[in-house]
């Protein structure tokens, strides 16, 4: 029988047809541990059922297990930035992100619950303090995480006031931090990310956690400093102890004022 000789054209063709069916082979078998967070957005409170016109701002993150999902999240966030994880953190962050939605929602409802607290000074009957986080955890439930909760309580002190912190929508403000029983702002992630989701859009007053004192060169404010610095962002960036400290700035506001430097 006389054996066949393929032609240089067919060569090439399955050449082309073959090396990236093995990159891609490749980049699913080579496994890779690592944890993503992307900038993300901001959000008015409003969407939480609040009569507010301040911003909560959410990142997007996630993990990894191979190259092709990082070449794909890659492709589909900006400022995407990637922590290698060792075998324990690894464990640690696929349960977080895929079986915990009963904890993270449980973080969610006390910062939500907290923030009524905190503002509920008109708020008279038991039942309609419950209410009112029912409502609000009702709205948020695309949302995970209790990050939120200093922009929730802002929002409920102009909805309870009747005022508007934006000056009638002159000034975008946003911000990030938990929200203790009494008032105390807590320390969050990702405040890179943020910091990059505020300046994206535009913010004009960006609320931080103030816990330098407490958490020194690992705190947020440590943490935005160097960002802000390093990354050259415009961007006035306000650290807050309390939720009162954060009502003073606004009620206080004068344009320009930047307190984080």
């Amino acid at each position: 029988m006389k054996s066949m000789k393929l032609s240089k054209e067919i060569k090439i063709s399955i050449a082309l047809v073959a090396v990236p069916l093995v990159i891609s082979f490749l980049l699913i078998l080579l496994p890779v541990q690592e944890e993503y967070t992307a900038r993300g957005e901001i959000a008015p409170v409003s969407d939480l059922g609040i009569n507010g016109s301040v911003h909560f701002t959410y990142v997007y993150s996630g993990i990894i297990e191979n190259y092709l999902d990082k070449f794909y999240v890659f492709l589909e966030f900006d400022d995407v930035e990637f922590i290698t994880l060792d075998d324990d953190e690894y464990e640690f962050y696929t349960e977080y992100y895929v079986g915990s939605d009963a904890e993270e929602d449980a973080y969610k409802e006390q910062t939500v619950a907290n923030a009524v607290h905190v503002t509920a000074s008109e708020i008279g009957e038991e039942d309609v303090f419950q209410d009112k986080i029912d409502d609000i955890l009702y709205h948020s439930a695309e949302y995970y995480g209790d990050s939120m909760g200093l922009m929730v309580a802002i929002g409920l002190v102009e909805e309870m006031n009747n005022v508007d912190y934006s000056r009638h929508g002159s000034l975008t403000i946003a911000g990030t931090g938990t929200l203790e029983y009494d008032g105390t702002v807590g320390s969050i992630g990702a405040v890179k990310q943020k910091l990059f989701t505020a300046a994206a859009n535009d913010v004009d007053i960006f609320f931080i956690p103030k816990d330098e004192d407490i958490y020194g060169m690992y705190s947020n404010e440590s943490e935005a400093r160097q960002v802000l610095r390093e990354e050259n962002l415009d961007l006035n960036v306000v650290p807050v102890e309390t939720l009162d400290d954060a009502i003073e700035y606004l009620e206080n506001y004068d344009t320009g004022k930047v307190l984080l430097q």
